[in-house]
């Protein structure tokens, strides 16, 4: 069976890097792809934020099916990389990945707030970290799910 998992941390935390060096075949689903030109070259609009969520969403709905129906021609994994910082913002991911019989894990990537900044690609400003890390540190996820933490490389 396919595994899942969710990532969560700050932007910069080492969520992409995990991802990469623990699991190079997997198929990955991110809002972050929704920006990425024809080029490559990553070009963030706030204005279509809920856009590029919902197409992530959509995105790993359609991976999930596939899987059901071909199970033998998909990676090992398939990881939601986005920061997921409230438990609403993981709940469809899971609850989908549940609803096809799959048992997701979250894997939270800890990084001090000012290191995960100087390190973060999308220009998200010292201020909006900060706020994030103490929404981290204060969103309690729900005891039934299963969440694993690793370091970030930046604490």
């Amino acid at each position: 069976m396919v595994s899942i998992y969710i990532m969560r941390g700050l932007p910069g935390a080492g969520k992409s890097t995990w991802a990469r060096e623990n699991y190079p075949q997997a198929h990955v689903c991110s809002a972050d792809n929704y920006f990425l030109d024809e080029e490559g070259v990553y070009r963030f609009d706030r204005a279509l934020i809920s856009e590029a969520h919902a197409s992530c969403l959509r995105g790993f709905a359609e991976i999930l099916a596939s899987i059901a129906s071909d199970p033998a021609n998909f990676p090992e994994a398939v990881i939601v990389d986005n920061t997921a910082i409230k438990a609403w913002e993981i709940s469809p991911y899971y609850n989908l990945a549940r609803a096809y019989g799959h048992d997701p894990r979250i894997v939270h990537v800890k990084c001090d707030a000012g290191a995960a900044h100087s390190r973060n690609i999308h220009g998200v400003p010292l201020e909006r970290v900060e706020k994030m890390d103490d929404s981290l540190a204060s969103e309690e996820l729900p005891v039934f799910w299963t969440v694993e933490i690793v370091e970030g490389g930046c604490c």
